[in-house]
């Protein structure tokens, strides 16, 4: 039997008070009443079990915070604060005068610890809950990549890389020590840009398993969002039930935020920033209780269900990742405006909720429509969807009511003593007549989950019956658009297809003396550069193909010179002899996009110490758009410089670069935590 003790402080020593306590059945009828010290509440409770306490003032228990949450921690009690939330509290005098229970101004503890348990038992008050800290890990970059240049991708490829493996180690950690969390990331083209943990424990347990860490291309960041705290939840009153709500939560930096009632109406939506579990809970509670949280995604993140546990409430995930366009899509039916896409999710999470849930919602409400009695659907709903059969939860309620009735019939028929014997006769008839409307209820409650079963049967088939045969039209539509197509594509005109092919000689011809003229034209403003070139400028000269017979045609066409560069378009081909040709001419330097020459090609620019370059050792680039370019000393300086670390494969460079960093880290936490311990 679930008991309820009610205290009130008795004047005298606040270091060691002694209360007024009284114990309460659900019934209402005293079990114990009496005085008691601090210390022996727990035994108290332990003797007859007490599952509630109430109070008018939680800090008459303990006079701090933390005392109240250790106590609650360990006796396991629900606590309520009968005169309402913290900050918002009612006079204890006040709620007893509307709820009947004494016209006095001033009320003995005694009678003020009677009080206490009568307000808990109706239902009065404010629940005292316990939220826990959380902590956040951040894990971003130390250093910004640049405006660009030859090593930038590499830089990021690095720092990425590096983030990701971080993020995976401190993952593996959190799970070593079991510490539940959620983690967010920011992906990018070689892994992950940032991350962060929302770690569910207090931030003194978190740092000794994750420093921080601030190195030259990543950093961790450590701070505690949430702190140890209690918030006071709403009870849910007889005299004014609780509205119960389907909530959907979209979790993260931004947290979205919408909140439905049980026929599927929009109470609220709203996002924000470091929308914490506390704060989301007392927000929940200024529109009601929530009895379904609901995420989109399949993985119920560790937030939903740490705010079940709190709330009491089921958590709801679809069985599969919802696309944009579908949340878009059933946004868009029903005609709401949302913010930002945390809002969107959060809302899609509750209309999906609601809508696993709507036909047996809508089902239980045709029931009830046909019931002689007037029964609450929305605490129905709730025991249907905690485990409870719709006739089960029905028949509750219904012989509660009834029972309530007769109570009522039964105190009138006392009020007249002079028609007792002819008033109990009518009672006894009046039950006899509310029994035989139950057992019909019973039967057509039966009748109608039969019609149901048989009318959903019919929907389905129906529904079936309209699928196929959307098919067959698009199918239908499908084959008619083909056969005109191909009607049409028959009908072109003869005449038609061979001017177009006259034209497109003519076309081509054009386009062919165009050409020749722009080579020409190139030709000239190439021979103009030479002759006008400046001494601080090396000529770069394009050879189209690696061989003596390309080398000798661009030595007649423009002239090989001593220091010239010469760029192979196509290095494949030519080999020792060609080489040692390009060399007689006193070159400098080869520059190609591939280094595709032969083994006795490289063997000879080796050997002849001519540097051979690749566009990429450039920066930026270098792109030959003619068969003539110039580039400084430095900017040659610069590619070779380049050329020589390019000389180790770049992804044991990179590799290399990422455990030197890591090391660095990993060497930087193992001696904080040594520090710590």
């Amino acid at each position: 039997m679930d008991l309820i003790l009610g205290l009130d402080i008795l004047p005298g020593d606040r270091q060691n008070p002694v209360y007024a306590a009284i114990i309460l059945n659900k019934n209402g009828f005293k079990i114990f009443d009496g005085q008691i010290k601090r210390s022996d509440i727990i035994n108290l409770i332990n003797k007859y079990h007490i599952k509630t306490i109430a109070i008018d003032n939680i800090f008459e228990l303990f006079p701090n915070t933390s005392e109240i949450m250790n106590f609650i921690r360990k006796t396991k009690v629900k606590l309520i604060q009968v005169t309402g939330p913290l900050g918002k509290e009612t006079k204890l005098a006040h709620l007893a005068r509307i709820y009947g229970l004494s016209n006095q101004s001033k009320i003995s503890p005694s009678k003020a610890a009677e009080i206490c348990a009568r307000l808990a038992l109706m239902g009065v008050g404010a629940e005292i809950k316990i939220f826990e800290d959380i902590t956040e890990i951040s894990i971003t970059r130390s250093r910004s990549l640049g405006e660009g240049g030859q090593h930038q991708s590499k830089y990021a490829r690095v720092i990425a890389s590096v983030i990701q493996r971080a993020t995976r180690e401190i993952a593996d950690l959190l799970n070593e020590r079991n510490l539940k969390y959620d983690l967010f990331y920011r992906e990018g083209d070689f892994g992950f840009k940032s991350a962060k943990f929302i770690v569910y424990a207090p931030f003194e347990i978190v740092k000794k398993v994750v420093t921080r860490y601030h190195g030259d291309l990543f950093r961790i960041d450590l701070k505690p969002i949430e702190t140890k705290r209690i918030i006071s939840l709403p009870a849910t009153s007889i005299m004014a039930p609780k509205r119960l709500l389907i909530c959907g939560i979209d979790p993260g930096e931004t947290t979205g935020l919408a909140v439905l009632d049980l026929n599927g109406n929009v109470i609220t939506i709203e996002s924000k920033k470091n929308f914490g579990l506390t704060s989301i809970v007392e927000k929940i509670y200024e529109f009601g209780k929530p009895i379904i949280i609901a995420t989109d995604v399949p993985k119920i993140p560790q937030f939903i269900e740490k705010l079940c546990s709190k709330t009491g409430a089921i958590c709801y995930n679809p069985r599969h990742t919802i696309s944009v366009m579908e949340k878009n899509e059933l946004i868009r039916q029903l005609n709401i405006d949302v913010s930002n896409s945390h809002e969107r999710d959060a809302l899609t999470a509750a209309l999906m909720a609601y809508r696993k849930y709507r036909n047996l919602f809508q089902k239980i409400d045709n029931i009830l429509s046909y019931m002689p009695l007037k029964l609450n659907s929305d605490e129905i709903k709730r025991e249907v969807i905690q485990g409870k059969s719709i006739r089960e939860a029905i028949r509750k309620h219904f012989e509660k009511n009834l029972i309530d009735l007769l109570r009522f019939q039964s105190k009138r028929i006392t009020i007249d003593t002079n028609k007792q014997l002819t008033s109990h006769q009518n009672l006894i008839n009046e039950r006899e007549k509310l029994h035989q409307k139950l057992a019909n209820a019973t039967e057509k409650i039966k009748e109608l989950e039969e019609k149901i079963t048989e009318l959903e049967r019919e929907i389905k088939k129906k529904n079936d019956e309209i699928e196929k045969l959307k098919n067959l039209l698009i199918k239908k539509e499908y084959t008619w658009r083909k056969r005109i197509s191909e009607k049409i594509e028959e009908l072109k005109d003869e005449y038609i297809r061979e001017i177009e092919e006259k034209m497109n000689e003519y076309q081509k011809i054009v386009l062919f003396q165009k050409d020749k003229i722009m080579k020409m034209e190139r030709y000239i403003d190439n021979l103009k550069a030479l002759l006008k070139k400046p001494k601080e400028y090396i000529a770069v000269k394009k050879l189209v193909k690696f061989s003596r017979e390309y080398v000798e045609k661009l030595d007649a066409l423009y002239g090989i010179l001593p220091g010239d560069i010469i760029y192979v378009e196509d290095p494949s081909g030519g080999g020792r002899k060609t080489a040692q040709l390009l060399i007689s001419k006193g070159i400098k330097g080869i520059i190609a996009r591939e280094n595709n020459f032969s083994n006795e090609a490289l063997e000879v620019f080796e050997t002849s110490n001519i540097p051979l370059l690749l566009t990429e050792d450039f920066e930026p680039p270098i792109q030959l758009q003619s068969d003539i370019t110039f580039i400084t000393s430095d900017q040659l300086n610069i590619a070779v410089k380049n050329m020589k670390f390019r000389t180790l494969p770049e992804e044991e460079a990179i590799s290399f670069e990422i455990e030197n960093v890591l090391s660095e880290w990993r060497k930087k936490r193992l001696e904080k935590v040594t520090e710590d311990a």
